[in-house]
């Protein structure tokens, strides 16, 4: 629309400029025919330039104010959305300041929590050392208790050894002790057989303990019998080594 309007726009310009072409070369005539009268008017250059000015100027006239106002109704088109793109950004810039504050606010509450953080980072680094200067004295205890480990172990085998040379020597005791035994049971038991001659011959028996009366009486005896003793009857109910 905007390029026909041009174009018609620019014929009305050609047919002036045609149609003032055809009045200056009509003047210009004249003034050589008022010089020399066997001059003739070129009927061609004159009439076609004034009708086609004529023509021309008479199709592009309507369109001359048409273009302008259609340039001005396009430029005012322009300028309403301009003037709308205007208020957008204007939205955009208000949202974007409320973007602004909250963001301002939020960097603030970071700052804060990065303090915070900061503090927690430096109290966590004085932990942090005296965690290594325990694990530091942790490290040498441990040292001196794995010495302490070393030195009861050389201990626990110097008593081993010991235990095995007592051992030895309980051993070789116990044999002696074996033997000794042996010696003594011999020895009581002709003391016994003497006794029991004794006590037989007397019309009574004695045993020197439950083991010697068992041997004899399995089941043991009452308070009627010869080797019946007091000693020997250890609930008192008048029955001596019973089972």
């Amino acid at each position: 629309m905007l390029l026909g309007c041009l174009i018609l726009e620019s014929l009305a310009y050609i047919g002036l400029f045609l149609f003032i072409f055809a009045i200056f070369y009509l003047v210009f005539h004249f003034i050589r025919k008022l010089k020399n009268r066997q001059k003739r008017i070129s009927k061609l250059l004159l009439l076609i330039p004034l009708i086609g000015g004529i023509l021309f100027f008479s199709l592009g006239v309507p369109y001359i104010d048409s273009g302008e106002t259609q340039k001005l109704n396009d430029s005012l088109e322009a300028n309403t959305k301009l003037q709308a793109e205007v208020k957008k950004l204007n939205s955009k810039l208000t949202e974007l300041d409320s973007t602004n504050v909250e963001l301002t606010s939020k960097n603030k509450d970071l700052t804060a929590d990065n303090k915070e953080l900061s503090s927690k980072v430096e109290d966590g680094s004085s932990a942090e050392k005296d965690l290594n200067d325990q694990k530091e004295s942790l490290e040498k205890d441990k040292k001196k208790l794995e010495e302490k480990v070393t030195d009861l172990e050389k201990e626990i085998k110097t008593l081993k050894s010991n235990i095995s040379d007592l051992e030895g020597d309980l051993a070789s005791a116990k044999k002696e002790a074996a033997s000794a035994s042996a010696n003594v049971s011999s020895q009581s038991s002709s003391n016994q057989t003497t006794a029991s001659t004794t006590s037989s011959s007397s019309g009574s028996e004695y045993f020197a303990n439950c083991t010697e009366l068992r041997a004899v009486y399995p089941n043991g005896v009452d308070s009627s019998h010869p080797a019946y003793q007091s000693k020997m009857d250890r609930d008192k109910d008048n029955y001596a080594c019973e089972r």
